[in-house]
Order: structure tokens, then sequence, then C-alpha cells
């Protein structure tokens, strides 16, 4: 009798036990939720406007989603306004239908109002305390409206997941113009001498890509910004930018257009650089020695040309793309290759001796540039026209 008695108290606290692991009570369904995939934030006259990018995910399964009729909408925007940042996020709650999901946020686009007022300071310390938002968050800067932007989607009706600024690494990969940056790489370069960071600057192309159905507006990288964390340093953009992409030890990619001694004017594609930046400390004096390896390959080529003498253009064309860049960044104070960084982990001492507020003193002559072109071609096809 005992023992059965146990058996049936022993199988009750074993039902009972179930229910409160039976469900997550707190729960969101997926379906019932909409997702935020891009962060848009301007200021004027004292507020602060954020507009919000909410991605349509059916559109990352077309083939399920094909069959539903009328206009697929491919993606929505709201917007609202207050004196403080996460003022303006909770004005923004009122009017959404549904929760906001974070957790798919992929990037963040600054005004030049808001950079030149307020900085990034407010914006990053949200996105970094709140819970659902991670570091993998790429970030921008534009002078264009902001309605404008967020409502440009990609070509042939991708998902707004597969966009320039949700994806920066695609296009990157074939074109190193200005290398993305995402919010976790910004922390380091405004906590690391000399608190200062270059993000992409971006606008619209209304020129470059029409549909069947007319002209299609595109996303496209013009340069960069130059902030600390709350005020806007400057910009370069367009060819005085075109010096970023050799400073940089992720590049992958690009292209250069030079004109060779006889005349013609022949592309190199780049795909190989090696670069290498040494302090070099002398009492009062340093500077920086710059070392570039590359390897080119001609991409056309419609009349037979010199290689040494083309690589020796090429040369050249770096050193001055380089030197333009470097000029730009100094005419507003801005250490756009981060030298004072390169002397404070090689030169700790003489970095200590040189800096004002995390950055030393630079010049047109901090640099000393020493660049090593190489073009390579694997066959007589690289060496001469294919038509003569």
């Amino acid at each position: 009798m005992r023992r059965k008695l146990i058996k049936h108290l022993f199988l009750t606290l074993t039902v009972l036990s179930v229910f409160p692991i039976a469900g997550c009570w707190d729960s969101n369904e997926s379906e019932r939720m909409v997702y935020a995939q891009g962060l848009g934030v301007d200021y004027k006259d004292g507020h602060y406007t954020i507009y919000l990018q909410v991605i349509n995910l059916r559109l990352l399964a077309k083939s399920e989603s094909s069959g539903a009729g009328g206009p697929q909408i491919n993606v929505e925007v709201g917007h609202a306004s207050a004196k403080t940042f996460d003022k303006a996020v909770f004005n923004l709650y009122k009017s959404t239908q549904r929760r906001i999901f974070w957790g798919h946020l992929s990037y963040v686009v600054f005004t030049e109002k808001a950079l030149k007022q307020v900085g990034v300071k407010a914006t990053i310390d949200m996105l970094d305390r709140y819970r659902e938002t991670r570091y993998r968050i790429w970030l921008y800067a534009t002078k264009e409206p902001l309605s404008k932007v967020f409502v440009t989607t990609p070509i042939l009706d991708m998902s707004t997941a597969l966009s320039r600024l949700s994806d920066p690494k695609a296009t990157f990969h074939q074109s190193s113009f200005i290398r993305p940056i995402d919010m976790r790489e910004l922390l380091i370069a405004l906590n690391e001498p000399g608190h200062e960071a270059s993000i992409p600057f971006i606008s619209i192309s209304e020129k470059n890509w029409v549909t069947n159905r007319g002209g299609h507006d595109a996303i496209k990288t013009d340069g960069i910004a130059v902030t600390k964390e709350d005020a806007l340093k400057g910009i370069i953009t367009n060819n005085h930018a075109l010096g970023f992409r050799w400073m940089n030890k992720e590049f992958v990619r690009d292209g250069l257009q030079v004109r060779s001694k006889e005349g013609t004017m022949v592309d190199l594609i780049f795909e190989k650089v090696k670069l290498k930046v040494q302090p070099v400390v002398k009492n009062s004096d340093i500077h920086f020695n710059v070392q570039i390896k590359a390897n080119a390959t001609m991409l056309v080529l419609v009349k037979k040309v010199n290689l040494a003498s083309l690589a020796s253009e090429a040369e050249k064309e770096i050193k001055e793309q380089i030197m333009e860049t470097y000029q730009k960044g100094l005419n507003f104070d801005a250490d756009v290759y981060r030298l004072s960084e390169v002397l404070y982990r090689k030169n700790i001492k003489a970095w200590k001796q040189a800096e004002h507020n995390g950055k030393i003193p630079l010049t047109k002559d901090s640099i000393k540039l020493d660049i090593k072109v190489k073009i390579v071609h694997g066959a007589k096809q690289r060496e001469e026209p294919t038509l003569e």
C-alpha cells in the first residue's frame, strides 16, 4: 500500500513539474514582429530625427512569396523626432503596429548635420548598451535626405538584406575603394590614438542604373567622413579620397588607369598589395616610411607599351593619390592614415613626448613613400594587344 502511494505521489509530481516548462510564456512569435534593418540619425533645431527601415523577410524566400497578388512592398520606413535620441526611439514606438526586433539591425546612417552637431556618441552608446543589438553594425555618413536613402532598394528586387549598406563586403572584395567599418571598429578607433574614425561617405546615384520600368536609384560610395565621438572633422570625396585604398592593409582588389609614356591609357587591376608603415624618430623629428609593394595585371591593352615604364607611371600615380588624400586630411587637422596610432604601437616613448590630445603633429613631410609596382602577366596575351 505504501509503495503504491509513493508511486502515485511520484507520478503526480512528475506531471506537475512539466507544466512550467510546457511553453515559453514570454516568447514573441517571429511572424508577429517587425525587424529593424537600417537606422538613420539626423539632427536639426535641437532635435534628433530617427529613421527606421523595416526589412521584408519574405523577399529572402521569393519562391514562397511570388504567388502573392499585387505589388510587392520591398521596404517600409518610419520616423520620429525628440530632443534626445532615446526619446525619439520611444516616440517611434507609439506608431509601430508590432514589436520591433533590433537583433537584425545591419547599418546606421548619420547625416552630415548630425555628425557636425552631436556626433556619434549618443547613438553608439545606446546601441552598445541595448541587449538585442550586435557589434556587427555597419556605419555610414551622407548629405542625402535619409527619407530617400532608406527607400533606395537593391537591383532586381533583391531583399534589403543584400543591399550595399547591409552587406558591404560583397562589393568591397571586387572594388576596394573605401573599407567598410562596423561599430566594434569605430569604438576601437575612437578610444585609441588619435581618437578619430573614418567612415564611408555615401550618396545616391540616379544615372548609373536603369530597368525596363525606367531609372533605378542606387547607393554609391563617394569617400570618407572623418569624425570624433562628438563632432565631424571633415569629408573627403571622389578623386581626393583615392589614396585611402592604398593605405589599407585589407585591400583586396581595385583598378587604376595609367597613361603610358607612349600616350596610351592602360587599365591595371591590383589584387595583391603589401603595406608596411615604419615610424622613424630622430630627436624631435618624427616621420613615417611607407613601403608599398603591389602586383598588377593589364585589364585592357589596345597598343603595345613598355612594361617597365608603365610600372613606373603606376608608382607615380599611386604616390600622388596617397599624398592628395593625406593633404586633404591635414587641411582639417585629420590623421586619415592613423599615423599617431602607428607610433603609439611601435614607439610609445616617442609618442608620449610628441602627442597632444592623443595625436602627434603631422605635416606634408611626415610621410616618405616607397612604391614598387610589378606588372604580372601569365602569357603572351598579357604582354601584347589581342588585336593589332
